[in-house]
């Protein structure tokens, strides 16, 4: 499967592949999809290169998350805490592999991307390619361990009554 992807500037520096290469972009998921419920975790990683041949000063690379559907609102900073890393000074034909972890908080269909742009801001944003990430609805009738607890604590008001209710007849 072949995607024409354009030529990415990072920093000044040209992002394109070689003409042979099999990779299009600068920074690449390891993973096209996943299917996941809600409240779960899963993880990932980017490869960010630099196909260049002069060093990419102060790399920074940002996780972000978008929903396929406009009645679903995406906060990314509940999906992640760590969503932005600096990666530091990337030298010529080198490349840095980052692992995130991302917990799903929203049921749907969503599009997970990191984008590397230079410290400064002054190059252009580099994209990956994009992750689907299906959630499903969590439904359990247990969730989070509350129906003992639901169920228990009125069932023991219950049972403290009697007991008080007998214990006061016996008195009289």
């Amino acid at each position: 499967m072949r995607r024409l992807v354009l030529p990415l500037l990072l920093g000044g520096a040209l992002l394109a592949p070689a003409a042979n290469a099999s990779t299009p972009s600068a920074v690449k998921l390891d993973r096209t999809t996943v299917s996941t419920k809600i409240g779960e975790k899963f993880q990932f990683a980017t490869t960010v290169r630099n196909l260049d041949s002069k060093p990419l000063p102060a790399v920074v690379a940002h996780l972000n998350i978008v929903s396929l559907d406009p009645a679903v609102y995406v906060d990314p900073e509940d999906w992640s805490s760590h969503r932005t890393r600096y990666l530091g000074t990337l030298p010529a034909g080198e490349s840095r592999r980052t692992e995130w972890t991302v917990q799903a908080v929203n049921s749907g269909r969503f599009v997970v991307y990191v984008a590397a742009v230079d410290r400064n801001g002054t190059g252009s944003v580099a994209a990956s390619n994009p992750l689907l990430a299906t959630v499903a609805q969590n439904r359990r009738l247990n969730s989070g361990g509350v129906v003992p607890l639901a169920a228990g604590i009125p069932a023991l008001l219950a049972f403290g009554l009697v007991l008080v209710r007998r214990r006061r007849r016996a008195l009289i």
